[in-house]
């Protein structure tokens, strides 16, 4: 699904999450999370399926380090090299195939170690081609769960933090935190955001800030 002239969205199937196409004016492609090892296929026929190289994918950004958004990591690293752009609270678990945060072990799965070559900050920029996105980092889910906030379109990637129509993510796997949820929450529902593109679930294309706001009250009854 095309959202804009230049992100695609690719559902994620059974439980692995969504993934995000960025598009530059080259063609080169940086892709937000790369859902379970299984994902490759269908991800890769849709890139080659909208007329693009999957060889172009110059970039790989993880929203957090679980299996079901970083299981295909290693795969695309070894075919195509693209630059892997983690939060620097949860570099390690990549880099050391860390089975207990990154819930392979739970999973019964297995994670390669790969090399993170940029490690991201909270309030830092992630830039590539015509793009800038502010990187946020927005424990609660997990420790090191970013979001990446394109501010001049509006448009928030939020990983598994918040979905749409008042849901949040889960805070009981390992560094999850109820209260730091909330505080994220509370933060991201004073951004303008038009567009929601979670982790999960349904993308938003308008009012994005309104479903956040649903979801930051929603976690006062909740958690």
């Amino acid at each position: 699904m095309q959202i804009t002239d230049t992100i695609h969205f690719v559902e994620g199937r059974d439980l692995d999450s969504n993934m995000y196409l960025i598009i530059d004016s080259n063609n080169d492609l940086t892709l937000v999370d790369t859902g379970h090892d299984g994902e490759r296929r269908y991800l890769i026929e849709y890139i080659e399926k909208i007329g693009l190289d999957p060889a172009n994918i110059k970039n790989v950004v993880l929203t957090h380090v679980h299996i079901d958004h970083c299981g295909g990591l290693g795969w695309l690293v070894k075919k195509y090299a693209p630059a892997v752009n983690v939060c620097e609270i949860e570099a390690y678990a990549i880099e050391e195939g860390d089975l207990e945060l990154t819930l392979a072990g739970m999973m019964r799965g297995y994670l390669d170690p790969v090399h993170v070559d940029c490690q991201l900050k909270d309030e830092g920029i992630f830039a590539f081609g015509d793009h800038e996105f502010e990187i946020h980092v927005t424990p609660g889910h997990t420790k090191g769960s970013i979001c990446l906030l394109d501010r001049q379109n509006k448009i928030l990637i939020s990983g598994d933090t918040v979905f749409a129509d008042g849901s949040f993510g889960r805070v009981d796997f390992p560094t999850g935190s109820a209260e730091q949820m909330q505080s994220s929450l509370d933060y991201l529902a004073t951004l303008d955001v038009e567009v929601l593109l979670p982790g999960h679930m349904n993308v938003v294309l308008h009012e994005g800030t309104k479903h956040i706001k649903a979801s930051a009250r929603m976690a006062q009854m909740m958690i």
